[in-house]
């Protein structure tokens, strides 16, 4: 009986050390990012992670905070997630990360940052964290997740300059401290070639930089009503929304709720707001600038309207254009010249702005060019013509004016004011046209109208040509032509100027509600990436491997049913419609298939030495990330052409075999 006891107890006490073990190896495997990265909506914010500055922390040394009480808490409630996934549950949440203070600043991390004191952020700013997190800010308690957040996915925890300004700028009386300039930024003194400006003399005579910078915030961070309802369904707690106190302690202090995720976007950029300002150029350059002048003030034009440009109507004169200094001579010294760049247009407006100048000059190149021949080609007319008196007395005037205002275009520089070139350029077209007329001559000049129209909105001031860019928008192809030209649309119908400049109002909800409505949809036109992979013809391949229903021209129509919420869920329910019962759970083999067989490609790709490298097989490893970006993004998880996407990646892993570097 003794013997019996104590085999049972050496067998319970292995069994039990057994699963100690396996239990803390279950433990150590779910904390590592390969295990929280298996959940597809997590994919995200793990390739944000990837890219960041916390690449080498694991997830739960940041999402549990310190001690072994709150690890066991947080695998709870990891566990109650992994629960959900399986079960389909988590479709009713989104994930939702509190990031507490405590594994922020444990030891090893940043427990010396409150220490550091005043720190250079960027572009000089300087910032201390001491007082943002330790004591109250316009009486509210930060937290660290209050300014380092992701918005935007892609970017894990980086400050979010906008949370910046909505403290420091939203409801500010003029003259409260908070509001000086210097308090983040010293006034930019010196005479580097660089700067712009030397302060110097503003900074001696104390002179309020809004004296020439005017109001520095676009946006007032208003909280619209509506946003409450993303996320409360109950009427009682949308109606606390003027409870100041307690929605920020609520959100900001006990929640970790991002404050752009209730208030309207607040920009801290330069606004003219004096129309009193004009271009002064003539006190240097006598004369000299009158067409720019007149093209800047859309003035000057024969027998057409006048049309200002908004910078001349806003205030600003030739020198918050003209900023950077010209180049004189082969030793590239800089001169007193000062010349206006693409760089220009980024300063006040962003990076990218720039592009506008680009798209400008093109379309009015051709437009230019048009007209230089047409002129020509009308006074050669004139010339050869017989036609007399009055009759030739109205040609030449029609000529002349079309010459003039070919000329201002010509010498003002379309870019001081595109649309009012644009007007003039077609004023030209139009009096060479009557003079053809005139001359009952048969030569025809090209319609310049039939490029760059002008679309129905005051927007086409600065974005003009935007009506012949297509976009990709909600992974969708979007053509300004087809909502712009075709059919009439204002450009506020999706645009917003309400708290930043062109914002997108719409969601991709509003454009199914049109376009999925319509009797007639033509679905390849704003889905080719996923037309193409049903076809089984895109430039990701040379072999073309139809889908066997493609082949039988099913539409798209006849599997997603209901186009009010096309998904890959309702493209599923629909097969039993054709098919038996079991062709759906088919369908989520396949998904299931592809999505490890991605995963596996996505680990062997991190382990690729790119530097390493020879140039013949870096470029086979720029065709494999291409291609698995494109599958990735087509988003059916290979349901719409599971063959051609198998051959897209069984390619994939023959290039990943003939360049791999796996230790």
């Amino acid at each position: 009986m003794k013997k019996k006891m104590t085999k049972f107890i050496l067998i319970l006490t292995s069994v039990s050390f057994g699963l100690i073990i396996v239990l803390y190896m279950s433990l150590e495997y779910t904390s590592k990012p390969e295990f929280c990265s298996t959940c597809h909506f997590m994919q995200p914010y793990v390739d944000g992670w990837k890219t960041s500055t916390h690449s080498d922390v694991v997830c739960t040394d940041c999402h549990f905070p310190p001690g072994f009480k709150s690890k066991l808490k947080g695998k709870l409630t990891a566990a109650s997630m992994v629960v959900n996934y399986f079960t389909g549950v988590y479709k009713k949440s989104k994930p939702w990360a509190e990031i507490k203070d405590e594994s922020c600043l444990r030891s090893g991390c940043h427990n010396q940052r409150l220490l550091n004191g005043e720190v250079k952020f960027k572009k000089e700013i300087i910032f201390d964290h001491e007082p943002h997190v330790t004591k109250l800010r316009r009486e509210k308690k930060l937290r660290c997740t209050s300014c380092h957040s992701q918005i935007v996915q892609g970017d894990h925890m980086t400050v979010t300059e906008s949370t910046c300004f909505l403290c420091h700028f939203k409801n500010q009386p003029e003259d409260t401290p908070i509001n000086d300039c210097t308090w983040c930024h010293d006034a930019p003194v010196g005479t580097d070639p660089e700067l712009l400006y030397d302060h110097r003399f503003v900074v001696e005579k104390e002179i309020d930089c809004k004296k020439c910078h005017g109001s520095m915030q676009i946006g007032d961070g208003a909280v619209p009503i509506e946003r409450c309802s993303s996320c409360h369904a109950e009427i009682g707690k949308i109606n606390r929304i003027n409870e100041i106190e307690f929605i920020h302690l609520n959100h900001v202090t006990n929640h970790k709720v991002e404050c752009q995720s209730c208030h309207s976007l607040i920009q801290h950029k330069s606004v003219s707001k004096s129309a009193k300002i004009v271009p002064d150029c003539q006190s240097c350059h006598e004369n000299s600038h009158l067409p720019q002048y007149y093209l800047f003030s859309g003035t000057g034009g024969k027998h057409v309207p006048s049309h200002p440009n908004p910078m001349y109507e806003g205030g600003l004169n030739c020198q918050a254009c003209h900023v950077f200094h010209s180049v004189n001579g082969e030793n590239g010294d800089l001169s007193q010249t000062m010349e206006a760049k693409a760089e220009s247009c980024e300063i006040c407006h962003g990076k990218g702005y720039g592009k506008i100048l680009n798209q400008w000059e093109k379309l009015m190149l051709k437009k230019m060019e048009s007209t230089e021949s047409a002129l020509a080609s009308v006074r050669r007319e004139m010339q050869l013509s017989n036609v007399q008196d009055k009759s030739r007395q109205h040609v030449e005037s029609l000529i002349e004016e079309a010459g003039y205002n070919y000329q201002l275009v010509k010498d003002g520089n379309i870019v001081h004011n595109v649309a009012y070139s644009d007007e003039l350029l077609l004023s030209v077209h139009r009096n060479l046209k009557s003079a053809l007329k005139s001359l009952k001559s048969d030569e025809e000049i090209p319609d310049i109208s039939s490029y760059g129209k002008i679309v129905p909105s005051e927007c086409i001031n600065c974005h003009f040509g935007m009506e012949d860019v297509s976009v990709s928008v909600f992974d969708i192809n979007f053509s300004h032509n087809i909502h712009l030209v075709k059919n009439r649309l204002e450009c506020s119908q999706c645009h917003s100027n309400r708290s930043q400049h062109g914002e997108l109002l719409m969601r991709r909800s509003d454009c199914l509600s049109c376009h999925h409505t319509q009797e007639d949809v033509d679905c390849e036109s704003c889905h080719e990436l996923q037309a193409g992979f049903y076809s089984g013809i895109t430039d990701l391949s040379e072999e073309e491997i139809p889908d066997v229903m493609y082949e039988e021209e099913v539409t798209c129509a006849e599997c997603h049913l209901d186009r009010s919420k096309v998904s890959a869920t309702q493209g599923r329910r629909s097969c039993v419609d054709c098919h038996d019962d079991e062709y759906a759970d088919m369908v989520f083999e396949w998904q299931d298939s592809f999505n490890g067989q991605i995963g596996k490609i996505d680990y062997r790709l991190k382990q690729v030495r790119v530097d390493d490298l020879v140039d013949e097989h870096k470029q086979t490893y720029e065709t494999i990330i291409k291609v698995i970006n494109m599958i990735k993004k087509e988003g059916s998880h290979g349901v719409h052409n599971i063959e051609y996407v198998t051959n897209l990646i069984d390619n994939i892993e023959k290039g990943l075999n003939e360049i791999s570097t796996l230790e």
